[in-house]
């Protein structure tokens, strides 16, 4: 028997899509108003349990960047009752991890702990959410240059999303302990806080443990004025010298779409097809079929206010401004004529396949939940996505593409040798060549032309 070889000259058709079948959420609230979230899930003897918290880098003060963060980072640090080395040890003996981060836009307690311990892990969890350390230490991070800048240039200045949400090494050093608390009292408490359990317990188990570890956590007042939404900014090229530099790193975009946007389904759509993946159309045009980098992508950051659409990518130094060009005309062709029949059912039906797997661990079904209170999104969102993600259609792209997507409002931020990239940025025609310092600053520089032979 001979078996016919496959014609790999064809894409293969998609498989047949899954059923998926969402989890059911229990919903309750501890004595103190406390938002509470169950899902039980018993194929193993984990839970996970997330803290949602409306206090991300949104909520810095205008002159202080990076309380929000280092107030997050400092929550695992130690409590009253245990130093940072207790507490840590607490945590590993119960073969559990403990973590807290900050972001853009919220801030995130993670516990996993087998089911079997949960009774010791979620006091330490408790403990260490509830009360803030009075230790401070500063820590050494790396920095993107290249996206710090980014961002930026593409919000005015003085707002949240243009600052690194880590903040510099002086406005760090600046920070004082009254500070962190001031933040942590005005931010932190039930009030601003939604509880995800997931894993092998039961809402009889859980919530009295939950009601005597938090339940106690005093609601305080809350400051939770947003500052005024972006408007818009100049756009312009961007260039951050970095002498002997291998590659250039190339941002290019503009603040696009908040999370809650009635366009978020046809934009993921869209950038799936523009950039989204590995076969789309930036990557194959700049990696495949010219060679200037490993990789490129874009992306709709989303966001409680509008978040950016970013294309990024290290690119060979010597095509620089022809890359920087090449992801301007690949914008600029979804901008004016959308996308085709073909890629519309590509992308839809590999989003659609994506979505089927992201609800089968307690991690992934926390993380899909965290959404729902941070961007106000409603209880049934995901019960109806597959019927939205199934109807986008060819106008629907278009139309995102079309009120976004306008390539002449698009900055073009890229750190790289400026002697070897500045004059092919110039023949890009959009204008002057704007030199930045390390941190995104406007700085007079003159430009060595090189010299070559």
């Amino acid at each position: 028997m001979t078996t016919a070889r496959p014609d790999r000259s064809v894409r293969p058709g998609p498989l047949p899509l899954r059923a998926v079948t969402l989890p059911p959420v229990f919903r309750a609230r501890l004595s103190n108003g406390l938002p509470v979230w169950i899902v039980e899930q018993h194929r193993a003897p984990q839970v996970v349990i997330t803290a949602v918290m409306h206090c991300g880098a949104l909520m810095d003060p205008p002159e202080k960047p990076g309380t929000a963060t280092l107030t997050a980072d400092l929550l695992d640090a130690g409590t009253e009752a245990h130093d940072a080395l207790a507490l840590s040890e607490g945590v590993e003996f119960l073969g559990a991890s403990l973590t807290f981060r900050g972001g853009l836009d919220g801030a995130y307690g993670t516990l996993l702990t087998l089911s079997g311990h949960i009774g010791e892990a979620v006091p330490l969890f408790a403990e260490a959410l509830s009360q803030l350390t009075t230790l401070m230490q500063q820590k050494d991070r790396p920095a993107s240059v290249a996206t710090t800048a980014f961002m930026r240039k593409i919000y005015p200045a003085g707002h949240p999303y243009g600052k690194d949400p880590a903040g510099t090494e002086s406005s760090i050093a600046a920070l004082t302990r009254n500070d962190i608390i001031s933040f942590y009292g005005d931010h932190y408490g039930p009030g601003c806080t939604t509880l995800i359990v997931v894993g092998d317990v039961t809402p009889a188990s859980v919530i009295p443990l939950l009601e005597h570890s938090l339940g106690r956590w005093p609601a305080r007042a809350r400051i939770a004025v947003e500052p005024p939404r972006p408007a818009s900014v100049s756009p312009g090229i961007y260039l951050i010298d970095r002498p002997g530099a291998p590659q250039s790193e190339i941002r290019v975009g503009v603040p696009a779409l908040p999370r809650n946007t009635p366009d978020f389904i046809p934009a993921t759509v869209l950038n799936r097809v523009l950039g989204g993946q590995f076969s789309s159309r930036i990557n194959m045009n700049l990696r495949e079929r010219r060679g200037y980098t490993y990789g490129a992508h874009s992306s709709f950051v989303f966001l409680k206010q509008p978040g950016p659409f970013l294309v990024s990518g290290a690119f060979t130094v010597a095509a620089t401004g022809e890359a920087a060009g090449e992801i301007l005309a690949e914008v600029d062709a979804v901008y004016r004529e959308g996308i085709t029949a073909g890629e519309l059912e590509f992308s839809r039906r590999g989003l659609i396949g994506a979505f089927a797997v992201s609800f089968e661990t307690p991690f992934q079904i926390a993380a899909a939940l965290q959404a729902l209170p941070l961007y106000g999104l409603p209880d049934d969102y995901y019960d109806g996505f597959l019927k939205l993600l199934e109807s986008v259609s060819l106008e629907d792209v278009a139309g995102v593409a079309a009120r976004v997507l306008d390539p002449a409002g698009m900055s073009v931020v890229v750190a790289g040798e400026a002697s070897r990239v500045r004059d092919g940025l110039a023949a890009l025609g959009r204008g002057n060549v704007t030199m930045l310092g390390p941190d995104g600053g406007e700085i007079q520089q003159e430009v060595p032309t090189r010299v070559s032979g």
